[in-house]
């Protein structure tokens, strides 16, 4: 059993961009070592390997982006991502949400409605 606050990290601001740099990365390989306990805490039907490409694709997408006070938010938010995730705070649908892009609804042979339902445009 975890403790709720084991994975909680005090509110910083990074005040430079090396500092923050090494903030995340360091979440970066939390996220990335604890893709196969992910999967196995959510029994998400995927290899481990896709859980990494897509937390590897997630921190890729903010890569360039320049403002310190932008970065700091976007940390912060990263790190209650893992907390949440890592303490089963979430359910498999909150997980499987950023792997929406990937997920083919074309085997579906109904336009309708029950296609329009599982894209979430009904």
């Amino acid at each position: 059993m975890t403790m709720a606050t084991a994975f909680a990290e005090t509110t910083k601001r990074s005040a430079s961009s090396v500092e923050m740099k090494k903030r995340v990365l360091s979440l970066y390989r939390k996220f990335i070592r604890d893709s196969p306990t992910f999967i196995e805490l959510y029994e998400l039907d995927m290899p481990t390997s896709a859980m990494r490409t897509k937390v590897r694709q997630e921190f890729e997408r903010n890569r360039f982006v320049n403002s310190l006070a932008v970065q700091n938010v976007l940390y912060m938010k990263g790190q209650m991502e893992y907390q949440e995730t890592i303490n089963f705070w979430k359910q498999q649908a909150h997980v499987m949400k950023y792997f929406d892009d990937e997920i083919s609804y074309n085997t579906i042979k109904d336009n309708g409605f029950v296609q329009n339902f599982l894209r979430g445009t009904v």
